[in-house]
């Protein structure tokens, strides 16, 4: 990747949807999905920084869906191997992006807390920053609303439609954007910001608890705070609620031990602390 220049993941899909507006193989509406894909780990977040496990973590989240899971993943696959084939990222990322064929999700959801009943009801819990984020992103795109207007005006000046590629690939963004910003606006119409204030210790590790862990084979600790999916960032500390290891934790107490499922085999865990 040395000499090349990363853009930003919003950056990326717009050529994507350029270079791949004519496939037969893309159906309509698939610029839809990878936007949902790009609004979830951040518009301006560099396409270098995504990494296999982020993608993975992705794949947990659309497992969640239903039925039409396999459908959504295909165009986000399209987009990771567009990623790979511009030389953007070193690894190849669609392969991480697998639907697990998990008929027992509905039975351990079904034994969770009033905590994750209000996740399946449709409550996002946010950190106040995560919930700036989001504000940040739904006035970014509105304001880039006003912008592609613009670009399809001016598009339109050309009267020959039937070879105007730019007002194709202006009203196709427009169409994203839009998604986007019902999706966002929806997102934070339902959010419950947490009290990162409160000084009630926790019982049970929910979203917003800080969690020590412990390997129990190697005896090594970590620590992250588990969040929604929209705040995950492994790297700063920030644990996805709906990774493995998030959902295995999830309404645990100091003192469980939980074992999850990695692509190694299955490793144990044991809850030593949980902070607010």
């Amino acid at each position: 990747m040395e000499g090349v220049t990363v853009p930003t993941l919003s950056e990326a899909l717009s050529q994507f949807i350029t270079s791949k507006r004519r496939s037969k193989k893309v159906q309509e509406g698939y610029h839809q999905e990878v936007g949902r894909f790009v609004a979830w780990f951040g518009r301006d977040r560099k396409v270098g920084d995504l990494s296999p496990s982020m993608v993975a973590e992705y794949a947990q989240v659309i497992s969640q869906g239903g039925s039409d899971s396999a459908q959504r993943v295909s165009p986000v696959k399209l987009f990771l191997t567009y990623l790979k084939e511009e030389g953007w990222v070193s690894v190849g990322l669609a392969t991480h992006l697998r639907v697990p064929r998990n008929r027992r999700t509905g039975a351990r959801r079904s034994d969770r807390s009033s905590s994750d009943s209000a996740s399946r009801a449709g409550v996002t819990q946010l950190s106040q920053e995560g919930y700036d984020r989001l504000l940040a992103d739904l006035e970014s795109l509105k304001e880039e609303r006003v912008k592609v207007v613009d670009d399809i005006k001016l598009a339109m000046a050309d009267k020959d439609f039937r070879e105007n590629a730019p007002l194709d690939a202006a009203k196709e963004r427009q169409g994203f954007i839009e998604s986007q910003i019902r999706g966002l606006e929806d997102s934070l119409a339902k959010a419950e910001v947490i009290d990162s204030t409160s000084t009630v210790p926790r019982q049970r590790v929910s979203v917003g608890a800080k969690i020590t862990l412990q390997d129990v084979t190697s005896g090594r600790k970590m620590v992250y705070t588990l969040v929604d999916v929209r705040e995950a960032d492994v790297a700063s500390g920030k644990l996805s609620n709906v990774s493995p290891i998030g959902q295995a934790i999830l309404d645990r107490s100091v003192g469980d031990e939980v074992t999850v499922n990695v692509p190694r085999g299955q490793v144990q865990y044991l809850i030593q602390e949980i902070l607010n």
